[in-house]
């Protein structure tokens, strides 16, 4: 299969195309930071979570990846920001197969996906 002959959603072009949360925010207190993947190997993702009062303030991401991947960690930052740790933190919220659907995300792109939820747990650490 080539890139060509993937067909990307209205939502996973949008949050591809026009990410608003690409970036990091400054390391100190309050920033947690955590990551999962390797560029070698197709895909990365580092999450900046701003935590205040047990919530999320603000979240930035870096990532390297298919457009599934970036739109997976563009689609958690307008997630998660505002919820609470404890709600973040939920399997109902941390769940690629969920994000999948949403995203319509054929089934070959569930592994990236993975990568993106396991990058949001180490930063919810």
């Amino acid at each position: 299969m080539s890139a060509t002959d993937l067909k990307y959603s209205a939502l996973v072009r949008e949050l591809f195309g026009q990410p608003k949360h690409v970036g990091t925010l400054p390391r100190g207190p309050g920033v947690a930071i955590g990551e999962a993947g390797n560029i070698e190997r197709g895909a990365w993702v580092r999450f900046y979570l701003g935590i205040g009062g047990g919530r999320v303030t603000d979240a930035r991401f870096r990532a390297y990846g298919c457009p599934h991947t970036l739109a997976a960690a563009e689609w958690v930052c307008r997630h998660v920001t505002g919820r609470s740790v404890t709600e973040a933190s939920s399997p109902g919220f941390v769940s690629a197969p969920q994000w999948a659907t949403a995203l319509e995300a054929p089934a070959e792109k569930l592994g990236r996906l993975l990568i993106v939820e396991d990058a949001l747990r180490a930063s919810l650490r």
